[in-house]
């Protein structure tokens, strides 16, 4: 194909279409455009600056699309959309890409931790029991109250999510217009995570499924939409990356166990700080920074945390 029919192509990625689709769903046909608009032709000078902006849009609308359908954003996809010149500027892309999610949409791209059993973990923690004792060895220091959400170490797992960075006060309903299931599993799921962050950062699923009926989640649910089962409701969670199921190895049971603990999606969207902070919200609104440091160094080391010394 000839140059100017690639030009002819690539001017198709437009200011006004970016701003139209950035600001609409994402749909798979984003993501085909965003891998023919990678695909340039070097610069009279042998540069490729005049096209990087748009190469640098066709990230960004891959990234929302995968970001709405709740797929990961790997570092491999993201080199396979761009010609063998510009390989080599991927986190120069990445970098600029991460400039405009920023200001134009309160998003950021963040990698997700690997999230590796611990060697270290005790045998009631392998195998999702309700006690949260751990050695010293296992222990880890409590993060400040105050302190900023800390990405779990473990390597690092190229692939991407996106995460709001919009400030409490542009998240209210009156400006983000959320739908009612949205909600509904929001709120089941930051229930989800916190037992599990009580509970020494796990749970077996006799304890799961106890602490479900009694939040009425029981096998059959009712009145959220798409969800028939307390499975099918599971299931959503841990294909979005919030939650994470291990097979039990010779359960005493006819059925399957399991060891149920945070996803990668949830550590980075959510934190141990998060979830804290989401905890004391239900203590009320009155308590003063010290009773907030010391819930919340109570409620760490009921997850198997030590006080920082």
């Amino acid at each position: 194909m000839s140059r100017n029919n690639k030009r002819a192509r690539l001017e198709m990625s437009s200011e006004d279409e970016y701003e139209e689709e950035a600001t609409t769903r994402p749909s798979s046909s984003s993501s085909s455009s965003s891998q023919r608009a990678v695909k340039i032709q070097p610069d009279d000078d042998g540069s490729y600056a005049e096209d990087l902006e748009r190469v640098v849009k066709a990230v960004c609308r891959y990234a929302l699309s995968c970001e709405y359908k709740k797929k990961t954003i790997r570092r491999d996809d993201l080199n396979k959309l761009l010609s063998e010149p510009l390989k080599k500027s991927l986190n120069l892309l990445l970098s600029q890409a991460q400039a405009k999610l920023r200001h134009v949409f309160g998003l950021e791209l963040v990698e997700l931790p690997n999230l590796k059993e611990k060697s270290n973990q005790s045998q009631t923690q392998r195998h999702g029991g309700s006690g949260s004792t751990q050695t010293e060895q296992t222990q880890q220091q409590v993060p400040s109250f105050s302190q900023a959400i800390a990405r779990p170490s473990g390597g690092s797992s190229g692939t991407y999510v996106l995460r709001s960075i919009l400030k409490e006060e542009y998240r209210t309903p009156d400006i983000i217009e959320r739908s009612t299931r949205e909600y509904q599993m929001t709120g089941i799921l930051y229930v989800l995570l916190a037992l599990l962050f009580l509970n020494g950062q796990n749970m077996n699923t006799e304890d799961l499924n106890g602490h479900m009926d009694r939040l009425k989640l029981t096998k059959t649910i009712h009145g959220v939409e798409g969800i028939n089962t307390r499975e099918e409701l599971l299931q959503e969670f841990i294909r979005d990356g919030y939650l994470r199921r291990s097979k039990l190895p010779d359960p005493d049971t006819d059925e399957p166990q399991f060891t149920y603990t945070w996803g990668p999606r949830a550590m980075v969207e959510v934190g141990h700080a998060g979830i804290t902070a989401f905890i004391i919200n239900f203590f009320g609104d009155d308590l003063d920074e010290d009773t907030k440091q010391g819930l919340s160094r109570k409620i760490f080391k009921q997850a198997g945390y030590i006080q920082q010394r």
